[in-house]
């Protein structure tokens, strides 16, 4: 058996490093889970038999240059870090997808996955695609996408964060997304 592509899935954070903190909510333990079932629901896939590595699989501290090299190390065809966004002004919301250039090498993939989360989430402000210079979208060989889930920040994104069928649910919202952008459709 042969797989199709390579997809490495970085849980931003963890560790020392927990990322964004409000509430009761850690940015580092959100993405885990949710990079958790992107993991599972790509590995389910028999049709396009993607094989899968994640960054991390604990609450453990990660250097960038470390998540770059394991995705590098890898072959990933798509690096893909799973993050949530906060401001001080708690009322802001929105998913984006962060990329390191607008070429065709990440743009594209970036608009993907924007558009399968406006689709699948409409309720929720779409805040589109974003040129970023973030270390593991630089440092990386491959297509690399940094994708904020939501606002831990906000406390009504924050409830809905917390909640597993909203994690499980962006999961399976950019395994779709990564489905449309290699093969046109979302199995």
């Amino acid at each position: 058996m042969s797989y199709n592509k390579r997809i490495c899935i970085d849980p931003g954070h963890g560790g020392k490093d927990n990322g964004a903190a409000w509430g009761y909510a850690e940015e580092d333990d959100i993405n885990l889970t949710i990079a958790y079932f992107l993991d599972y629901e790509l590995r389910l896939d028999s049709f396009h038999r993607y094989i899968t590595l994640l960054t991390r699989e604990k609450d453990e501290t990660m250097s960038l240059q470390e998540r770059c090299k394991i995705a590098n190390n890898f072959n990933a065809h798509l690096f893909i870090s799973i993050h949530c966004d906060a401001y001080h002004n708690q009322a802001i919301n929105g998913m984006s997808v962060h990329i390191y250039k607008d070429t065709a090498i990440s743009g594209g993939i970036g608009k993907t996955l924007s558009k399968q989360l406006a689709e699948d989430f409409p309720e929720h402000r779409n805040r589109g695609v974003k040129e970023s210079n973030f270390h593991v979208l630089k440092y990386t060989d491959m297509r690399a996408v940094l994708v904020e889930c939501e606002f831990l920040s906000n406390p009504e994104m924050r409830e809905w964060l917390h909640e597993p069928e909203n994690q499980k649910s962006l999961a399976i919202s950019l395994k779709n997304g990564i489905n449309n952008f290699y093969y046109g459709d979302v199995s």
